[in-house]
């Protein structure tokens, strides 16, 4: 009858080249060039989150389209974004150091332990997530001010956006496990994919285009939760079949104590992710003093902000995960030697940033918006800010390393110090002294130079902690050997 294979020796096959497939799939970050390490990391992290900068502008303006009250839904149900962010940032920053330590000791099993976890606990809470906003979706978007048009669009659109928080943290939760391996072109070519998707059917579903019935501002939501279920299936590909670079067969249940040290890790860098929604809050009540010209300034401001901050915030993710492999495989020189690099790179941007937004603030304004108010508040906010930016810079890049060593309290401290001098500062001394507008951002100026200090003192000790840390266990491991 010829050469047969009977189906034990395939599924055996199998198993061997997808074993072969994780082996090579493995990435190694405690060895070879930092700065091109670096670099090869930040550069995929950076394309992702620009992408996702133009989805949400392409949502904006396919939904301004359709008027005013359009607008507002999106706006009223988009808050919640932050929220969901938050509960994302607690599992993926968890996730992510735990796995990148394993890698650097090389304990693959652990690190699809850890997988696994995060993966379950990102089902419950995404669950948990659906479900509750479902639940309080009329009372939520009236809370925040819907009525009329705003409020019927709100709660259509925020029904369906709810249910995408699913899908969202479970795509952060996986991207984050694959930055912890070192691997973060994956998670960019995914995204860069759901996104062109999310991007192309926003018209689509909105206006109804190719014969399809117009959904208004619920096609928004649609196209949104379409992306993401394609997402996962292509992620869902590369796991279980084409091969992760950990094993993740076998038991799927939960297990507690690394759910505690994930969470012990997550929760303060979620924590902080809430302190500066709360920040935002308390920025827009005080400037909300002064005009609707000066609430339109600080939104531009922002927004330049954001993009300014995207490189400085993708090499800071990148250097988590470099930190992280290397504390594991007790490598304190490439510690060291990655956030020294990280940091001068971050530098360097960010004085080139200040220079840009110091010699030509009218024009960078000038580009979203041409009213002579809120070009003048525009104009203060960027040049007193755009001085801040290496303070700003720096904080990113020091909590990066407590994220890598797997220890995100001490940024916590620094930003409820933080938060608190500014909320103490901007509702009294404004008010006491009539200063102007500009003297918010003068506080807040301030305030980032003082949680500047405290982060860096912390720091400087944690790694001096590190440093001894390994040299006792590398004088055992030589006792022993």
């Amino acid at each position: 009858m010829g050469c047969q294979i009977t189906r034990p020796k395939l599924i055996a096959k199998k198993t061997l080249i997808m074993g072969m497939q994780r082996t090579t799939n493995r990435i190694d970050l405690t060895a070879g060039p930092i700065l091109k390490t670096l670099v090869r990391l930040a550069v995929p992290v950076t394309i992702s989150m620009v992408m996702f900068t133009v989805y949400l502008m392409a949502d904006l303006y396919f939904v301004g389209r359709l008027g005013p009250d359009a607008v507002a839904a999106l706006s009223i149900a988009g808050n919640a974004f932050f929220i969901h962010l938050g509960f994302s940032t607690i599992l993926g920053t968890g996730g992510m150091a735990l796995i990148a330590q394993a890698f650097g000791r090389k304990d693959y099993d652990y690190a699809a332990t850890v997988f696994k976890q995060s993966i379950l606990l990102a089902l419950i809470v995404g669950m948990v997530e659906a479900i509750g906003g479902l639940m309080i979706a009329p009372a939520y978007i009236k809370f925040f001010g819907g009525s009329g048009k705003s409020l019927e669009w709100g709660i259509q659109y925020f029904q369906i956006f709810v249910i995408s928080f699913f899908f969202m943290i479970l795509l952060y939760t996986i991207g984050n496990c694959y930055r912890g391996m070192g691997n973060t072109k994956t998670p960019m070519m995914i995204m860069l994919q759901a996104n062109i998707i999310n991007i192309s059917l926003d018209p689509i579903l909105i206006y109804g285009w190719l014969g399809i019935p117009a959904m208004g501002v619920r096609g928004a939501a649609v196209a949104s939760v379409i992306s993401q279920i394609y997402a996962l299936g292509i992620y869902g590909y590369f796991i279980f079949i084409k091969g992760a670079p950990v094993e993740l067969k076998g038991k799927w249940q939960l297990h507690t104590g690394i759910i505690q040290k994930s969470l012990i890790i997550g929760i303060p860098s979620g924590l902080n992710h809430f302190l500066l929604a709360a920040n935002l809050l308390i920025t827009y009540r005080v400037v909300s003093e002064y005009g609707t010209a000066a609430l339109a300034a600080i939104g531009i401001g922002f927004r330049i902000l954001q993009t300014i901050y995207i490189p400085v915030i993708a090499v800071a993710s990148a250097m988590a995960a470099i930190v992280g492999q290397n504390f594991g495989a007790n490598k304190y020189h490439r510690i060291t030697g990655t956030f020294a690099r990280a940091w001068s790179v971050s530098m360097m941007f960010m004085l080139f940033c200040t220079a840009i937004c110091q010699a030509f603030p009218e024009y960078i304004i000038g580009i979203f918006s041409n009213n002579p108010h809120v070009m003048r508040f525009g104009i203060i906010y960027l040049k007193i800010f755009s001085l801040g930016f290496v303070m700003v810079g720096t904080i990113m890049v020091f909590s990066a390393v407590f994220q890598g060593l797997g220890k995100t309290y001490p940024s916590l401290v620094g930003a409820v110090l933080d938060n608190a001098l500014f909320a103490a500062f901007v509702f009294s001394l404004p008010v006491y002294f009539s200063w102007g507008i500009q003297s918010i951002w003068w506080i807040k100026l301030t305030t980032a130079i003082i949680e500047m200090i405290v982060v860096a003192l912390w720091l400087k000790s944690e790694l001096q902690r590190v440093r001894s840390s390994i040299s006792i266990k590398r004088e055992r491991l030589t006792r022993h050997t």
